[in-house]
């Protein structure tokens, strides 16, 4: 390798030689400093094998260009309240995030249940007016409340109630957050947003602005019965203003083999929506997604081994693959 190239693979990250250098240091337990990268790059110190044979594995490894990418926005919505939304949408956001996908994940719920699980405090949020109300009602850029981590955070606060009112006053008011988001939709390869328990405005807005919808649902038979609603209101959305969104499929949650009634629930969900909707593997029951919460960081991150977590493994690998398909077609 030349220092002619070290240097474009520098500049093409657009970063300083300090910065390279310390980009390196990280990954190989080094101690370069910006002088010994200006020496690499002039020619006038040889490129140590170990950075090179480094440096060549990452340009093979390096995933094709994404700049001409659309995000892939994905509703995850149910109108009933817990039944594993927030904890659906902050592990899968996690999950890609870990497989090098851009990630943003919009907490569109006034209960702010994403923002709070990921050990963020609303009400600080609120006072810098730096949460979703102010990005949809105040003309706030979006990109300029998201909150940066292993993946974005646009966050949300109890302010949101009053959007639904509010939106009503709006042009299009169902459209909203679909034209917010059109903006940051090449800085991102998938964009989450966790709904509120609610077929409100909020809940239109975000149907109104994915491609596609996952449905948590607890195996329980009061949860299930609002499921025909909500696909419903998924069906006039398509109609209506959103042709391309599509139900990606029900993902039962808080499921224990182990009672009758979860089993019995999951078998008439399997018999009376299967054949229309796609019916995903449950997610176990467990005290770990409480306790994840509680420490404000994603389930997968602190508590890897908790029963059920890979299915959201599984279905983050759903979503990249189908993403990568489409940006190859």
């Amino acid at each position: 390798m030349t220092g002619e190239e070290l240097q474009a693979i520098r500049e093409a990250r657009g970063v300083t030689q300090q910065e390279f250098a310390s980009w390196l240091n990280e990954r190989l337990g080094r101690r370069y400093d910006r002088a010994r990268m200006s020496r690499w790059e002039s020619g006038a110190e040889r490129i140590p094998p170990r950075v090179e044979l480094f440096l060549k594995t990452e340009q093979a490894n390096a995933k094709p260009d994404r700049s001409n990418r659309r995000a892939q926005v994905v509703a995850v919505a149910n109108q009933k309240g817990g039944v594993g939304k927030t904890t659906t949408a902050v592990n899968v956001a996690y999950a890609l995030a870990k497989r090098g996908e851009r990630v943003l994940l919009i907490d569109a719920d006034p209960q702010a249940s994403a923002t709070i699980f990921l050990g963020q405090d609303p009400r600080q949020l609120e006072g810098r007016k730096a949460t979703l109300y102010y990005a949809l009602l105040k003309d706030v850029p979006l990109s300029s409340i998201v909150l940066p981590g292993e993946f974005g955070l646009v966050p949300s606060s109890i302010m949101l109630a009053a959007a639904d009112t509010e939106l009503m006053a709006e042009p299009f008011a169902s459209s909203v957050l679909r034209e917010k988001i059109a903006d940051l939709r090449s800085d991102y390869d998938h964009i989450i947003i966790d709904c509120p328990p609610n077929l409100s405005l909020l809940t239109v807005n975000a149907l109104s602005a994915a491609d596609q919808v996952i449905i948590p649902v607890k195996t329980e038979f009061l949860d299930i019965m609002g499921i025909p609603l909500l696909l419903d209101t998924v069906e006039k959305i398509r109609r209506r203003g959103n042709p391309d969104l599509t139900v990606l499929g029900i993902l039962p949650t808080m499921f224990n083999a182990r009672y009758t009634q979860d089993n019995e629930t999951l078998r008439e969900l399997r018999e009376s929506l299967g054949g229309k909707t796609r019916i995903f593997a449950p997610i176990n029951r467990s005290t770990g997604y409480g306790q994840s919460a509680a420490a404000g960081r994603p389930t997968l991150e602190v508590l890897p081994d908790t029963p059920g977590v890979q299915g959201y493994v599984d279905l983050a690998r759903e979503l990249a693959e189908e993403v990568t398909s489409h940006g190859e077609a």
